[in-house]
């Protein structure tokens, strides 16, 4: 049988993951014939443990810059497949063995390809799924760009190497304490705002970007700022565009401006929209006092379809917070549909199951 492990470099960055880098370097070991670790700067054991599970370790100063630790990696790989992971996250075996297939197969060649990123606690049952390119040729075209949130996407289409979708799983399991996130993004923010001194200068991803770290400091009002900046930089319809009006949306609730919510519509038609945009649409109309609408919004989230989205998003998670939304209607005139609500909401939580449209409307009848 053909060894695909001679066609595989797998390639991360870290700084102080000894809780982590064990697991994620034994998850591809027996994938990837080299394991190349770039370290930033640890002070624990990450690089004595990486050297145990078999990597070459590189030290790389920190420049404020992720691009470059990234490049350092595939610079150091001599795979024909690279391979990218960050410490935290891992390959359950049936992504193991989804990657071994693709790569051995004749008509995977000159593509990169979309692994479906899954950030969990309960072992990937339930989550915030995105699609991110971690699997991609190793040619010397291909390189990381940007310095925080960084993305290998623009030298790929420079070099007309197609990106593929994939439903292959990566697990991520690593979360911050409430204090080293806002440190991340105190970090990350000083840097976007240096490619976004100007309104209108910079990618609009940069502004996207910008937006999520300001709405993670709890900066709303200069959050929604980048968002519609974001938007205006874009065209209707381009998925940047519509992330834009959808996290957009969420500042606009935070800020309790729900007239301004309904202003708010993409491209696509309605069935097509965002789960998030649907729920928070229908909770603006629900708090305008048009129960009515804000319940045909709410049931729509139930009829969407679940596939990884900009941005990304539990849909577990979404119907839930939509379901409540429901119950606290009836709360008061069928208080016996609201525990009905209810039950069907622990029963979600308790299974990982997302609820259907059909269900609700049973529960509604109680």
């Amino acid at each position: 049988m053909h060894d695909t492990r001679l066609h595989i470099s797998l390639a991360l960055i870290a700084r102080n993951e000894e809780a982590h880098i064990e697991r994620c370097l034994k998850s591809a070991s027996g994938l990837a014939a080299e394991m190349i670790v770039v370290d930033t700067g640890s002070t624990d054991r990450t690089k004595e443990i990486a050297i145990t599970c078999g990597a070459k370790v590189l030290d790389f100063p920190w420049i404020d810059d992720f691009s470059a630790a990234r490049n350092q990696a595939l610079e150091a790989a001599h795979g024909k497949w690279i391979l990218v992971l960050d410490a935290d996250e891992f390959l359950p075996p049936a992504s193991v063995q989804a990657i071994r297939t693709l790569t051995s197969s004749a008509d995977a060649a000159d593509r990169a390809y979309h692994l479906v990123n899954k950030s969990t606690t309960d072992e990937g049952r339930t989550g915030i799924s995105g699609l991110i390119v971690r699997l991609f040729p190793n040619d010397p075209r291909v390189r990381y760009e940007w310095p925080v949130h960084e993305q290998v996407v623009t030298s790929l289409q420079r070099a007309n190497i197609p990106v593929e979708n994939t439903q292959i799983e990566i697990i991520h399991t690593g979360y911050s304490s409430p204090e080293v996130n806002a440190a991340k993004q105190e970090r990350n923010l000083r840097i976007l705002e240096g490619m976004t001194k100007y309104a209108g200068n910079g990618h609009p991803m940069a502004w996207f970007l910008k937006g999520g770290a300001l709405l993670d400091l709890q900066r709303t009002g200069e959050a929604l700022t980048a968002y519609v900046q974001c938007a205006d930089m874009t065209c209707s319809g381009d998925s940047i565009h519509e992330a834009a009006l959808v996290r957009r949306a969420s500042c606009l609730a935070d800020l309790k401006r729900f007239n301004e919510i309904r202003a708010i519509r993409p491209a696509k038609h309605e069935a097509e929209w965002h789960p998030e945009l649907l729920l928070l649409r229908g909770q603006a109309e629900i708090s305008l006092d048009d129960i009515q609408t804000g319940l045909v919004f709410l049931h729509r989230v139930f009829e969407s379809q679940t596939f990884p989205r900009i941005p990304a998003y539990d849909p577990i998670r979404v119907r839930i917070r939509a379901l409540m939304s429901i119950a606290a209607v009836w709360e008061k005139s069928a208080p016996g549909r609201a525990v009905a609500m209810l039950r069907l909401a622990s029963h979600s939580i308790q299974t990982g199951r997302e609820i259907s449209l059909s269900e609700v409307l049973a529960a509604e009848e109680n």
